[in-house]
């Protein structure tokens, strides 16, 4: 902004700042007074910039030709742009900038619905796949192993073919003592799978009434919620310092929103704020999932859910 600087004095004639060097002539005291005045004026104008207009005026790339007012104010994220300057709690001026991101309300539903979809049907499968076995252990008990029932009665034949000989001799003997340990060890097969199946059916019960506790629609809902949360005036911020000589130093950035009891929450913290102020100034994702993917922050993804 150019300013016009003007000087009275006693004779009422007027001064501009070219004619203090080349205008009438007057006293050296005079001329001197009239030059203090006037560095005067072109410092107090020099420094009359906000902290918000040095932010602005600085810049963003190493060359020096984006400003961050230029790459910050009309980005396809922001809904719309704040700017704010205030003193932290050590007496220092911060300038914050504040992007309120157009699609920041509720960003994740889709993300929950889809997550609800697959978890119910995971429920409803859970229930039918425990029923399942149930059903499959009830029939093994019905049953009884018939395969191992089988191999108990076609021992005891050969044990009773080997008792009818009429000549019993120790051969006759040492055969019958193997088919009756074969016999023995088919029993407690009988038996341990007997008691198995007991077991697992009682566990199927258990599976069944667990799998149908989980498919419920209330818990489900609340898993889902859970997994991708509701979070509305979803923003971006950028920080600076301005130190006593006037020049910024980038020094925060974050994405934040407020869940739903209206808490400020930290969404992404940004490690490098400097590299981030560059992407953000370059991207052109207008949705906030497509932004953070777009600059590389998939692993964002994992804090929101899967």
């Amino acid at each position: 902004m150019k300013h016009s600087h003007y000087l009275t004095y006693p004779s009422k004639q007027l001064l501009t700042f070219s004619g203090l060097c080349n205008g009438p002539s007057y006293p050296n005291s005079m001329k001197k007074l009239s030059l203090v005045i006037a560095c005067s004026i072109v410092t107090l104008a020099a420094c009359s910039k906000s902290p918000v207009d040095i932010v602005k005026g600085s810049y963003i790339d190493a060359a020096r030709t984006l400003t961050v007012a230029n790459g910050l104010n009309k980005r396809p994220l922001c809904k719309s742009t704040q700017w704010d300057s205030f003193k932290d709690d050590k007496g220092r001026v911060v300038v914050q900038y504040k992007c309120t991101i157009v699609d920041g309300e509720d960003f994740q539903k889709e993300k929950r619905e889809t997550y609800l979809q697959r978890i119910t049907k995971d429920a409803e499968q859970s229930v039918a796949s425990a029923i399942r076995d149930r059903d499959s252990g009830v029939k093994a008990i019905e049953e009884d192993f018939p395969y191992t029932r089988n191999l108990i009665e076609r021992t005891q034949r050969k044990i009773e073919v080997i008792q009818a000989r009429p000549q019993q001799g120790s051969l006759e003997r040492s055969q019958i003592d193997s088919f009756r340990y074969q016999l023995e060890d088919h029993e407690r097969s009988l038996e341990r799978s007997r008691r198995e199946a007991q077991q697992s059916l009682a566990r199927y019960e258990n599976s069944i009434l667990t799998a149908k506790k989980w498919n419920n629609p209330e818990l489900l809902n609340k898993e889902a919620m859970s997994r991708h949360p509701i979070y509305k005036d979803t923003s971006e911020i950028f920080q600076w310092l301005v130190n006593a000589e006037g020049q910024p130093v980038l020094t925060y950035g974050e994405i934040q929103a407020k869940d739903v009891k209206g808490q400020e929450q930290t969404l992404m913290k940004y490690n490098q704020p400097h590299r981030m102020l560059g992407l953000a100034s370059q991207a052109q994702e207008s949705k906030i999932l497509d932004y953070l993917q777009g600059i590389g922050m998939a692993s964002f993804l994992g804090v929101l859910g899967r």
